[in-house]
């Protein structure tokens, strides 16, 4: 199904109800009444022609150009195109109808905008405070723009009021938000009786940095520092989708030379990353073995890194229209050697693991998320593979030089540790695999395109990464002066939090940790 055929769908299914249909960008684009928009979702959810997954809900505040607010609701249809919904409060207005009754995955967003914008989801199953912890003031919502980035906020009381369940011999037992070791503050709160779980509350957002605000006094060459820190492991993946919407905002055309180079670097992010995981979860079913030898082969890649851009975490490599470095071929072929070694010691270690019964036996059938709930939550990425979701923004949204390299997409059913430990063990090859194609065709030519335009006020543009843990999505909205209106930043972890609560139900506290290890979320990535 083309562009124009998945709006005609819609419009068939709406007539006059649909107020407008555009394409920015490539992107569909359909207008609605805001009455009509639970309606309108949900049929891009469901019909069976577009099986759409919500992948992003978000607000902006159109002032000082417009006195009104917008809400956008992106879908991914079934094998990865986009579809966009969009709708406007004007003046006063801040009630919309609530999507979260029949889209599960718009649950955090519409408490999140409630909490940014003071806009109210009406039939929203739950209002509670999201990133507005109790200590925040009434009527503090930071992303309005009447509301200034240096505002020093007071303090009040209050009390956040966790769901209960209620019965004989049910306990509840509360772990952070500050932990034993060095992880960043996640408070998780369970219910039991006797050992099996049967509720995980989590509450998140102890470390929230205004991410999205800072964003909007910065130019589009200043954007590229904040996004690098927004969440520290994934510093190349987060600078790559931000500089990807600036391109494609200002109609920059990246040099062939630094989109191969830019996949080559976000190949080594997920290889780090995701064999460090392989170890950190065995470890955590008490295979310290594993453990000693991932850590080994995660420092070899960093120092890699290390050697070749003077970061271990790819830090200060993109800007808008390309890369600030280049590599001669003999600072390559040197970490082509290495890393071929490491690969050939990777392969070994797999098979250690998984030939190891007891560490099988510890990891299959714990943790389950199931394909349905990973649906219903719009789960991507690592954790989503591992539950069945055929979905990789490299193959159905390529980017830098990703249709020009060939690779597989693992998938596995089962959902549970074990599957999720075996995505990462497969895509760690394919990665090693990426990184020889992108070198053995890496063209010659220049790795920046220095000239960056000015953008109309109110032009927009969307850009979408595969980063280690999954899918990330930028938004971004040209303002006055060359300056940057709106910001939105979409981690995989922020969709994929809640989906934990159902894979530990079931289980007993003690796999809490494996569990928790094999989804491994970044809390700074969620909480902006």
């Amino acid at each position: 199904m083309d562009r124009d055929e998945r709006i005609e769908s819609v419009k068939k299914a709406f007539g006059a109800k649909i107020l407008g249909a555009d394409r920015v960008r490539g992107i569909p684009v359909v207008t609605a009444a805001k009455q009509d928009i639970p309606a309108i979702a949900s049929h891009m959810h469901r019909a069976s022609d577009l099986r759409g997954t919500l992948s992003l809900q978000w607000a902006v505040d159109l002032r000082p150009r417009l006195a009104a607010y917008r809400i956008y609701y992106l879908f991914t249809l079934s094998g990865g195109p986009w579809l966009m919904l969009q709708t406007e409060l004007y003046g006063e207005d801040r009630l919309f109808p609530s999507i979260t009754p029949r889209i599960h995955a718009a649950k955090w967003y519409e408490r999140e905008i409630r909490d940014m914008f003071g806009l109210i989801a009406e039939g929203h199953p739950d209002l509670r405070r999201l990133v507005r912890h109790e200590h925040w003031p009434k009527g503090t919502h930071p992303l309005k723009k009447d509301f200034s980035w240096n505002h020093v906020m007071g303090r009040q009381d209050g009390e956040y009021h966790f769901r209960q369940i209620e019965g004989e011999g049910v306990f509840e037992v509360p772990v952070g938000p500050i932990h034993a070791g060095i992880i960043e503050p996640g408070h998780f709160r369970f219910s039991v009786a006797g050992e099996p779980i049967m509720q995980l509350e989590v509450r998140h957002f102890w470390k929230h940095r205004g991410v999205e605000k800072l964003f909007e006094n910065l130019t589009w060459a200043e954007g590229v520092s904040l996004a690098e820190k927004v969440s520290g492991d994934t510093s190349f993946g987060h600078s790559l989708c931000y500089c990807q919407a600036a391109e494609s905002l200002l109609g920059i055309e990246v040099p062939p030379r630094a989109n191969y180079l830019r996949s080559l670097f976000l190949e080594l992010e997920r290889l780090h990353n995701h064999i460090g995981d392989v170890g950190a979860i065995c470890n955590d079913a008490a295979y310290a073995l594993a453990l000693a030898h991932c850590g080994r082969m995660k420092e070899r890649i960093m120092q890699i890194n290390d050697s070749l851009t003077g970061s271990r975490f790819l830090r200060g490599l993109n800007r808008v229209g390309g890369l600030s470095i280049d590599l001669p071929s003999d600072q390559l072929d040197a970490a082509a050697l290495a890393l071929k070694k490491i690969e050939e010691d990777f392969t070994d270690l797999s098979k250690i693991i998984f030939n190891n019964a007891s560490l099988t036996d510890r990891l299959e059938t714990t943790g389950i998320l199931k394909e349905r709930t990973a649906r219903d939550h719009g789960v991507m990425g690592v954790v989503g593979r591992a539950s069945n979701i055929d979905r990789d923004v490299r193959r159905d949204h390529p980017f830098a030089a990703y249709d020009r390299l060939r690779f597989k997409v693992p998938i596995y059913r089962y959902g549970d540790v074990r599957a999720r430990l075996r995505v990462r063990v497969d895509e760690v090859h394919e990665s090693m695999d990426l990184i020889r194609q992108a070198l053995e065709n890496l063209p010659v030519g220049p790795i920046t395109n220095a000239a960056l335009p000015a953008p109309q006020p109110g032009d927009w543009a969307l850009s979408a990464v595969e980063g280690w843990r999954g899918e990330i999505l930028y938004f971004v909205m040209a303002g006055e002066e060359g300056k940057i209106h709106r910001c939105k930043v979409r981690d995989p972890s922020f969709v994929i939090w809640p989906a934990i609560q159902f894979a530990v139900l079931g289980n007993i506290i003690p796999d809490f940790p494996l569990i928790n290890k094999s989804f491994n979320l970044s809390y700074a990535g969620t909480d902006l």
